[in-house]
């Protein structure tokens, strides 16, 4: 249940390389243009071999041509070529800013992502080459959910994670969470106002999360505390489940404390307020965490496919669909 913009992610790693990284509040942020710029640059002198210009914008000067070299090699013997760029990501933190690409190589089966991070100056904080995991297996890749769905929010929200492939969803790699997504709000590159070091910097940090379907609330945890920005421990956090009596359970996460209204036992209708946007358990900052499955239990149930009824998806109108990362969505739901 992990936001876009923290780069911990759930990957098989065969190769990382990481420089020191300074924190240091800013005042002036790039744009998506600039970042894009910045990153698509770097990835192109990597794999192209163009070293000399890329150890340049190596911040850590300790890090040596020779050391880049090595690196370059190792991945051109384990990956071969590119053969198919399959997605990119960019966004900014509080203290950097990250681009990311997701191509095919000839040598590995899994996608692989190229991560470089950067402060203001396009000066390199960190880079790294990984093979991404298998999704998990599902019994369930054909199934037509059987409730019918909205949006768990009002407002233009913006698909952090979504896709049924790793490379667009990190959730792909659980059995629960196999179609599980994140929403967040996003404005241009970035989810934060002012330096985005306090929870209530992130635009959808205390906004309305509302009920998705009609069904019986099971389950509500609503005392985890807050984690601080960037911070992510691996404890769940505050949550509401409920039962669409029909074998399928909505799975919704991540509450500020003590903002959930409902209680265990109640009815809710769709749209119906369930709660506050927080950031408590497995995140790394605010966000709406969704997902369907087939049973109660968060921690042994299998994922269900997810379509939405009705909503905008880029500003124009959808009757029906799954979302995919990148989107920008809007419930058209009253």
């Amino acid at each position: 249940m992990k936001s876009a913009n923290r780069m911990l992610f759930l990957a098989t790693l065969f190769v990382f390389v990481i420089y020191c990284s300074s924190k240091g509040k800013q005042n002036e942020f790039l744009d998506g243009e600039q970042i894009c710029r910045f990153g698509t640059k770097y990835i192109e002198w990597f794999y192209s071999s163009n070293l000399d210009s890329l150890i340049n914008k190596i911040l850590d000067k300790n890090y040596k041509l020779t050391e880049l070299k090595k690196f370059r090699y190792k991945v051109k013997l384990q990956l071969g070529n590119r053969i198919e760029l399959l997605n990119e990501q960019y966004g900014t933190e509080p203290w950097q800013y990250y681009y990311i690409q997701y191509h095919r190589f000839e040598n590995v089966e899994q996608p692989v992502r190229t991560l470089f991070t950067f402060d203001k100056k396009g000066m390199i904080l960190q880079y790294s080459v990984q093979t991404l995991q298998k999704e998990a297996n599902t019994h369930f890749s054909e199934y037509k959910p059987k409730t019918k769905l909205s949006l768990p929010f009002r407002g233009e929200w913006f698909v952090a994670w979504g896709g049924r492939t790793i490379n667009e969803n990190q959730h792909a790699v659980s059995i629960s969470q196999r179609f599980a997504y994140d929403f967040v709000i996003r404005k241009g590159s970035k989810t934060f106002d002012g330096d985005g070091t306090s929870n209530s910097d992130y635009y959808c940090y205390n906004q309305q999360v509302i009920a998705p379907g009609s069904g019986k609330v099971i389950e509500i945890i609503n005392h985890v505390d807050d984690n601080e920005i960037g911070q992510m421990p691996k404890i769940h956090g505050n949550r509401v489940v409920i039962d669409h009596k029909n074998g399928e359970y909505s799975i919704i996460a991540h509450f500020r404390k003590g903002s959930i209204v409902v209680r265990k036992g109640d009815t809710v209708e769709p749209g119906q307020l369930l709660g506050l946007c927080g950031n408590s358990g497995h995140s790394s900052e605010p966000h709406i965490h969704y997902h369907l499955q087939n049973t109660p239990d968060i921690d042994n149930g299998e994922g269900l496919p997810v379509r939405f009824y009705s909503y905008l998806s880029n500003r124009k109108f959808k009757k029906v669909g799954e979302l995919q990362i990148g989107e920008l969505i809007q419930n058209n739901v009253p």
